[in-house]
């Protein structure tokens, strides 16, 4: 059922989302991000934001720190999550993979490579301080409009 606290921790993780997706699209290897690199990390940071900020407000500050921490990694875990399967399958249809378990695997390999690529401070930096105020005003809202 929507709530201000649902809509809030959307719309703000999804501006966080986007404002990482921009922070990090000069990262790629090519110096550029993918097409759907940005309409993903929004949808992303909506979802998230939505789902797991959005779903735990009105329980007081203290835990909305962890909650809006919690919604900042999960933005990251998907985003990286899709954009290695993207990756993933693109370098599979080249036939570089001997199979279908080492193209599975080879994932989470480019997860970490993906995260480490983008692990600057600023990503670093606006990633806690931005899901940490995102998370704040979400418990906020949701705590006066509940």
């Amino acid at each position: 059922m929507p709530t201000a606290g649902k809509l809030t921790g959307a719309i703000l993780y999804a501006v966080l989302a986007g404002g990482l997706a921009y922070l990090t699209g000069p990262l790629f290897d090519a110096g550029r991000a993918p097409g759907f690199w940005y309409p993903l990390c929004i949808v992303a940071g909506l979802l998230c934001g939505w789902r797991i900020m959005g779903a735990r407000v009105g329980q007081g500050y203290s835990i909305a720190i962890g909650t809006a921490l919690t919604a900042a990694g999960a933005v990251v875990f998907w985003a990286l999550l899709i954009l290695s399967g993207h990756t993933m399958i693109t370098r599979s249809m080249r036939g570089q993979y001997d199979g279908p378990m080492d193209a599975l695997i080879s994932t989470f390999g480019l997860m970490a490579g993906y995260g480490q690529q983008f692990a600057t401070p600023v990503v670093i930096g606006v990633l806690v301080l931005g899901g940490l105020i995102a998370g704040l005003i979400t418990e906020a809202v949701g705590s006066k409009y509940h």
